[in-house]
């Protein structure tokens, strides 16, 4: 195993890097973009070989200037394995005997975007992008490996007061790791929101996703739902709520049939910089298949260890039930060289949707550092114990430490 101290001597590379980026852009019109991402991870699967990686993410880009209207942004993105990239399976390296850590070495075209508002309420964004809705469960520009997800689309918005409203054409996603795993796609993304009072948003959507590529056209699906969200205050305790409810059939290209629902509740009290957030979420599964996200997230859902994700679906061919509770703290500080200070502990308790069956237990748990000029340092660590018995997967424990800076 790759020791800590190399680990943390690599990511003040990070620092040492950015710091002359910092300044680089004074004389420049636009904006320069800089995302760099230092990482060390570390899985202990079991059937698997052990896994480390020490890996670099660094984004680099330029937002132009508004012009009649238009913006342009154009962004590459390169991730370079520190310590070599023999003792992990990076899905790019072929060594299968290894844990996963998808973080292979590649350079790509991130973004290339342009943004045109002909109208006070009307936006356009055509090219390469972000795109995310509601929480990101099913549309989003996943981040959480290294190679973060973006969308070939054209986007159109309208707002107007408190009701706003988007369409989008769908036509590719941007997958990791590299571009060996993109999907093509031909779909048509609608979503709206209205925000009620103070306390309550409300938003609906459908989405008809077709993934033409021959690795995710399973995954081609109809999914149609509704999301309330909204907090509240009562003195100093604070109280943030959320409830969506989506079902989900086949579409398209897909040559399997299903018809799944998908509920997810999550509660959250918090006073003086302490919280408490409780979460259940269930995921139908038919026996044969279980709900997809291809175009969505899947790290922070159903636990960091990601067992019950990936691929472009969630859950298992049984479903999931997911019950979890977090506690957590935070804390800023105005001076000093650490700004601010999160640290926190989730705990889950999975079962089938289907037929009940344990799927094992899962500790989540977090130390975040803000640093002054744009850095940040995490800790994070991630447990899945299981009952070994299909479908639940194999146990799995992952560990991470991040130095990140970002401008």
């Amino acid at each position: 195993m790759k020791t800590m101290t190399a680990t943390l001597a690599a990511a003040l590379l990070v620092g040492a890097a950015a710091a002359p980026l910092a300044v680089a852009d004074n004389s420049l019109p636009g904006d320069i973009l800089v995302d760099m991402r230092m990482r060390y991870e570390n899985v202990a699967q079991d059937g698997k070989l052990g896994a480390d990686a020490i890996t670099l993410r660094t984004r680099l880009g330029w937002k132009s200037p508004e012009w009649n209207g238009f913006i342009f942004l154009g962004e590459v993105e390169n991730v370079t394995a520190v310590d070599g990239d023999d003792d992990y399976n990076s899905g790019l390296n072929g060594l299968g005997q290894y844990a996963g850590i998808k973080d292979g070495e590649f350079t790509e075209l991130n973004r290339l975007q342009v943004a045109f508002s002909p109208f006070e309420n009307v936006s356009v964004t055509l090219g390469r992008q972000y795109l995310q809705f509601d929480d990101g469960q099913f549309v989003a520009s996943a981040g959480h490996r290294q190679d973060k997800n973006s969308h070939d689309a054209i986007q159109i918005g309208w707002s107007h007061g408190a009701f706003d409203a988007s369409y989008v054409y769908h036509d590719r996603i941007n997958r990791g790791p590299g571009d060996d795993s993109d999907w093509q796609s031909d779909s048509h993304l609608f979503h709206v929101g209205y925000e009620i009072n103070d306390t309550l948003d409300v938003s609906g959507f459908a989405y008809f996703i077709d993934i033409t590529s021959a690795g995710g056209r399973d995954r081609s699906n109809t999914t149609l739902g509704a999301r309330l969200a909204g907090e509240r205050s009562y003195g100093d305790l604070g109280v943030e709520y959320a409830v969506m409810y989506a079902h989900q059939t086949d579409y398209a290209s897909a040559a399997i049939d299903f018809n799944l629902a998908y509920f997810a509740s999550d509660l959250a009290f918090s006073y003086g910089g302490a919280e408490l957030a409780l979460g259940y979420d269930v995921i139908e599964g038919n026996g044969s298949t279980g709900f997809a996200n291809p175009l969505g997230k899947n790290h922070d859902f159903l636990g960091w260890a990601d067992v019950f994700s990936g691929g472009g679906r969630q859950g298992t061919v049984d479903g999931v039930e997911d019950f979890n509770v977090m506690l957590s703290w935070g804390r800023e500080w105005e001076t000093g060289f650490i700004r601010g200070l999160s640290t926190g502990v989730r705990r889950h308790e999975f079962e089938a949707e289907r037929t009940g069956a344990d799927l094992g237990s899962e500790w989540d748990a977090f130390v975040e550092l803000d640093l002054p000029q744009g850095l940040s340092l995490a800790l994070e660590a991630a447990d899945y114990d299981g009952p070994g018995v299909a479908p639940a997967p194999a146990d799995v424990s992952k560990t991470w430490v991040v130095l990140s800076y970002r401008r």
